[in-house]
């Protein structure tokens, strides 16, 4: 079984991602994000700020194993939701803050704003 781990802040959450969906699929844990209060972010991660209504940058190459996080600002609530290697992502509705996944899979992770729908998209590569 692929594992893939959802962080928000320093709380983790393990995502269990089915091997082949032809052989049936699998048992999957989907990632309740709990927002945590805001502190300093280990500096090996990689920032996507979400801000004016879009994803900065757009889209964004990492290799397996990467942590990506977004950073939210402004007055607008935002969030992050997609799927990823089988398992749901939803960051949840957040104003300002940090969403942390960490990619232990090679994929492409589509992602929107859960709020602002297809106006607001973006992309992570995992090599």
């Amino acid at each position: 079984m692929n594992r893939f781990r959802a962080v928000v802040a320093s709380v983790a959450v393990v995502v269990g991602a089915a091997i082949g969906a032809a052989c049936g699929g699998g048992e999957r844990d989907i990632p309740t994000p709990t927002p945590t209060r805001p502190g300093p972010l280990p500096a090996n991660l990689t920032t996507i700020t979400v801000t004016d209504f879009r994803f900065q940058p757009l889209s964004l190459q990492v290799p397996t194993g990467a942590r990506v996080t977004w950073t939210f600002r402004g007055n607008a609530e935002h969030s992050v939701v997609g799927m990823f290697n089988g398992a749901s992502i939803d960051s949840g509705r957040m104003r300002s803050g940090n969403f942390e996944l960490e990619f232990t899979a090679p994929g492409t992770f589509s992602y929107r704003c859960g709020v602002h729908g297809d106006s607001m998209q973006g992309t992570v590569v995992v090599r």
